[in-house]
């Protein structure tokens, strides 16, 4: 890489085991413009996909930076919910790149946590941030992913985590009574088992259960819409939803002590967030004993941007080294 950042215009691309969203950064510090969305499904592979994408531009790319829903393993990186191998060196010789980074997608999340204007949040518990305490993201989507921004000054560094493969368990009477249905026919009961749209599904499946009702064959879009227009099930399956999340939010805050904040992203939180009870999020978030005293600190906020992830990739692509990412042994071309 020549200079700071990557050679420009730059392709930045989120994604998930659904989605594809691909958008070019045209110059170093400019925003990013929309390309395309895309099914992940449709293309085979990552390289037919955005192939078939840059086919259609008459400005090409010179760098790409992919984040990516699944563990990362140097310059190669495998989606968890779908079929698709990123093999970064190859990738960039096939689109012609001059240079390229795989990031997980919760890496450009937090990445995002430095450039995020207010008006892109929605905050749910005030707390008492810090300007340079460890800032965490987390959020279920297809999936559950979690990762941290670590600030010094101008500089940081990413740290991505494999949160929703941690094992959970009930923890009040409410959860007890549903859990045996919300652990049907999983091995290992995991956050991102629960808290994910399959998860959102199968909290309406045990309230259903519960309350003795035929249990319809719904899509976690048809339970926020249900929920939305009042359904008590349904409604009463975001409730349990958005407890389990703030539960678990605020036992991660403890884990990285984010003293500068817990942020809410993912597909999921924004969609029902007007379904938030924030009394009970507080509740829950912040009661943790012994340490109730350092939980009050941190505060939580949804994000409710539809690009964060490209706003953190077109960050990266200015100033790789302000987030520890401009280590040669994960670009694609040394």
């Amino acid at each position: 890489m020549s200079g700071p950042g990557f050679p420009h215009p730059v392709l930045v691309a989120d994604i998930g085991g659904t989605n594809c969203r691909l958008s070019l950064v045209p110059a170093r510090g400019a925003p990013h413009e929309p390309l395309a969305r895309i099914s992940t499904g449709a293309h085979p592979t990552p390289e037919a996909a955005l192939g078939a994408v840059l086919s259609t531009l008459t400005v090409r790319p010179r760098s790409a930076i992919l984040a990516v829903a699944g563990p990362l393993d140097g310059r190669r990186a495998q989606l968890t919910n779908a079929n698709w191998h990123f093999d970064g060196p190859v990738l960039g010789r096939v689109l012609d790149l001059e240079q390229g980074l795989l990031v997980n997608d919760f890496e450009a999340l937090a990445a995002s946590l430095a450039v995020l204007k207010d008006g892109d949040l929605a905050n749910l518990v005030r707390g008492r941030p810090e300007p340079e305490g460890p800032r965490l993201v987390l959020g279920p989507g297809t999936g559950f992913g979690a990762a941290a921004l670590l600030r010094r000054g101008d500089t940081g560094m990413l740290v991505p985590t494999e949160s929703g493969h941690i094992g959970i368990g009930p923890e009040d009477p409410a959860e007890v009574k549903l859990w045996p249905v919300l652990a049907e026919g999983i091995p290992r009961v995991t956050i991102e088992e629960l808290l994910s749209g399959s998860g959102l599904v199968r909290f309406h499946r045990a309230v259903m259960r519960q309350s003795q009702l035929a249990e319809p064959d719904v899509s976690a879009a048809d339970v926020t819409a249900l929920a939305l227009d009042g359904n008590p099930a349904a409604l009463m399956a975001v409730i349990c939803f958005w407890r389990l999340l703030a539960r678990v939010a605020g036992d991660l805050a403890l884990g990285f002590k984010a003293t500068g904040g817990v942020y809410l992203a993912g597909g999921i939180a924004p969609r029902i967030l007007p379904l938030a009870d924030k009394a009970t999020i507080h509740a829950v978030f912040c009661g943790k004993p012994p340490v109730e005293d350092l939980a009050a600190r941190f505060a939580l906020s949804v994000i409710t941007a539809e690009d964060p992830a490209e706003q953190g990739l077109a960050a990266i692509a200015a100033a790789p080294h302000r987030f520890g990412l401009d280590d040669p042994a994960r670009l694609w071309f040394a």
